[in-house]
């Protein structure tokens, strides 16, 4: 299946907003990850700075609808969208890398994981952040 820059960013922003608050390492982790997605999936690269440009652009509306009644449903799409092995275990791997980057435990971010590997039917994830 044939993915878009849109498809592989908008689960890697989930995972940026969903604990309210965006912080440095988790910038970094996104671009990181987005350019290693971006050529995995065989799409023209991103520079960081396009890869934040597009984050600034898409934030808000993504905030809005992660506040809102709607936010499992946005979620369930943007997860759903991958189905093969290789493709979910990528983008899997970026969110938590993503998500433990600022070395922070927020049960948001968690109970987002925990999600991705419920859909994708992978095990409780063993992911361990020192909660100092």
């Amino acid at each position: 299946m044939a993915f878009t820059h849109d498809d592989i960013l908008l689960p890697l922003a989930i995972t940026v907003i969903i604990d309210r608050k965006v912080r440095s390492p988790e910038m970094q982790s996104l671009a990181t990850q987005a350019t290693g997605l971006f050529e995995l999936f065989e799409l023209e690269p991103m520079e960081d700075n396009d890869i934040q440009e597009w984050f600034k652009a898409h934030s808000k509306d993504l905030e809005t609808k992660l506040k809102g009644e709607r936010r499992n449903t946005l979620v369930l799409r943007a997860l759903s969208r991958f189905k093969e092995e290789r493709d979910v275990e990528a983008i899997y791997d970026a969110m938590v890398s993503i998500s433990v980057s600022d070395k922070e435990y927020v049960v948001s971010e968690s109970e987002l994981i925990k999600s991705a590997a419920a859909i994708w039917g992978f095990p409780r994830p063993p992911i361990k952040v020192d909660r100092s």
